[in-house]
Formats: structure tokens, sequence, C-alpha cells
């Protein structure tokens, strides 16, 4: 977007907030994406980086220098997200942000539609009872060919996300470069919702307690997943810290029913019971891994009892692989005779 003089006296409508770290390789096609918006209204681009220890920082100054009304860095000097102390990084963020809208990219994602944040600020801007707009976007996964990209929503229909689906089925249904949302569901969120290094599924609970959530089946970016030294390497991947991370979701989905009062407790069990049921599956996977087959088969009888079960009819069919084929050829006989029998019934 090209920025007349008259732009630049005006106070932005949007803030974008891009969040970044070690993140050299990919920055300057984010930053580019974002520059190449076209919208009707003015808006400012916040780049954060939490100290990177590559060559982001010196791109986001270059970058700062070549558009100063447009985009301004917020330099970390020791790494925050790594810091016990630091609750958020939001909290060095806001209060440099001047839009009544929020818009959110990771440095390693990127835009791909011109009119991306114009279409969802439209939405915004005329359904004041709508508080975010998402849409679908393309998960590429790095490292690995085009032919392996989904879209996610694969949704293509136009419509409202409830409550009881956001808690449900979590952050994964949006990519985090999706969001546009009003200023104060970022700002004003309770206490109950705040869990560390968890920034997207407690948003998205909070803005669908707050007002609709409107979801455009345009496919307006690219999420990038396993780029080394993100917040899906370094947290998801990490068994002890993901099953911490699921506990620290229960947790807050808890608080979160407290809070309201048991105004949203059924929302909120399914959650809870959802989430459960998947920290209980990757723990007993966990302690298989790690050889710990007795404490599995303990604290997990029935999914101990089921992976016997898998395993016995795995072992047989390497062991006597003539049954399959026999169970294959039963299977085309019986098929056969029910058609034999339906032919001649309509004789």
């Amino acid at each position: 977007m090209v920025k007349t003089e008259q732009d630049n006296k005006m106070e932005p409508l949007l803030t974008l907030i891009c969040i970044t770290y070690n993140h050299e390789a990919y920055i300057r096609r984010t930053l580019d994406s974002f520059l190449m918006q076209k919208t009707d209204f003015p808006f400012e681009i916040l780049v954060h980086d939490d100290a990177s220890t590559d060559g982001t920082a010196d791109i986001i100054r270059e970058y700062e220098a070549k558009y100063p009304e447009l985009i301004r860095g917020i330099y970390q000097k020791e790494n925050q997200y790594s810091n016990p102390a630091c609750q958020s990084i939001n909290e060095f963020i806001f209060p440099e942000a001047r839009g009544r809208y929020f818009a959110h990219c990771d440095g390693d994602d990127y835009f791909t539609d011109p009119y991306k944040l114009q279409k969802q600020i439209t939405y915004l801007e005329t359904h004041p009872e709508c508080v975010m707009v998402t849409h679908r976007a393309v998960w590429h996964t790095e490292g690995a060919g085009s032919e392996s990209d989904r879209f996610y929503p694969e949704e293509e229909k136009e419509r409202d996300y409830s409550l009881r689906e956001i808690a449900v089925y979590g952050a994964g249904l949006f990519a985090t470069n999706s969001f546009v949302l009003r200023r104060e569901v970022n700002e004003q969120m309770p206490e109950c919702f705040h869990v560390r290094h968890i920034g997207d599924y407690n948003l998205l609970i909070y803005a669908a307690i707050c007002g609709t959530c409107h979801y455009l089946p345009d496919i307006m970016s690219v999420h990038n997943d396993g780029v080394p030294g993100s917040w899906t390497e370094t947290i998801w991947a990490q068994a002890e810290k993901h099953m911490e991370s699921d506990r620290a979701i229960l947790d807050m989905l808890k608080k979160i029913d407290i809070h309201y009062e048991g105004r949203f407790h059924n929302e909120m069990e399914e959650a809870a019971a959802r989430r459960q049921r998947y920290l209980d599956d990757y723990t007993f996977r966990y302690l298989i891994n790690q050889g710990r087959e007795k404490e599995a088969a303990h604290r997990y009888p029935e999914r101990w009892k089921q992976e016997k079960r898998l395993a016995f009819r795995s072992n047989l069919a390497k062991s006597f692989p003539f049954l399959k084929r026999i169970k294959q050829g039963l299977g085309r006989f019986l098929l056969l005779t029910k058609k034999l029998e339906k032919s001649t019934k309509s004789r």
C-alpha cells in the first residue's frame, strides 16, 4: 500500500502485529505481503523482534527506515518468550498500538491476497455484533512440496462459528494470520484466560463470548508449519511441554467456567472432555515410547488392552500373511453371493 501525506497524518484504523524470532529466511516475504495490502483506510505495522540471534532485526530496521510512517520495530535485548517473568509478549506491543482493530501474522507466515485486510475490516465495520473475522488459509509444511499443502478450514461456505465449535475444536480451526479483531478483544481478556505461551485458543474463546466470529472462505494467507525455532517446534514437538500445555488449557477451561458462573458450562465441559481424551492418548503413547509399559498399563488399562489386541492382530498378519488373502477372498465371495441373491429376487 502506498501511503499519501494525508494518510500519514491520520490515526491508523488497524494495527498489524507481527511477532518474530530468528525468521531471517522468511521476514522479507512476510513484510512484503503486508506492504502489498490495498485498503481505503490507514494502517500501521508493529514488528516485535524477540532478541533474534540471526539477521532478522537488521532486516526489520531496513524496512523501518524505508517505510518510517508505516512500520515500527520493537526490539528486545533479551528473549522474552523464555523469560518466566514475562506473562505475555503482548505487554510490549499493545501500548504501542494505535488502531481500533488488530490483525496478526507471525514472522514466518504471510498474506497472499492484497485485499485481505480490506475485506475483513469492511465486514467488521458493517456488522457491529461481530468482533472477529477469520478466513481460510493454506497450511504448508516447511521442507515439503506444495502437493502436501492443505486448506484450513476446508469449509467453502461463509458463516459464523459458534462458541461451542471454537471451544471444542480449538485454535487449529483457523490460522493465526487469518485473525482481524476489535482491539478490546485482545486487550480486555479477563485473568482466567491468561495462559503462558497459549495465545490463540484463549483469544478465540473470548472473542466468541464477546460477539460473533465470522468466517470468510477466501484463501488469503499461508501458515508455515515446522519452521525451525517456531512455536510449533519448541512447544508441541517436546512431549513434556506438550502435556504441560494441555494441562494448563484444562485448568483455563475450568477457570473460565467459574468466572462466568456456569453460563457457558456445557461448552467448557465438552471442550475439557475432548482435551482430556487427547492428553490421555498422548501421555499413553509417550509412556510406551519411553519403554514404561507397566506404568502405561496401570494408568490406562483400557488403552493397554486395546494396544495388545492391535499388536496381536498385527503380529498374526505378519506371521500368517495367507490369512489376509483368505479373508479378502471370503469377502469377495460373500459380496458375489449377495449380488446373486439380489438378482434372483428381482426376476
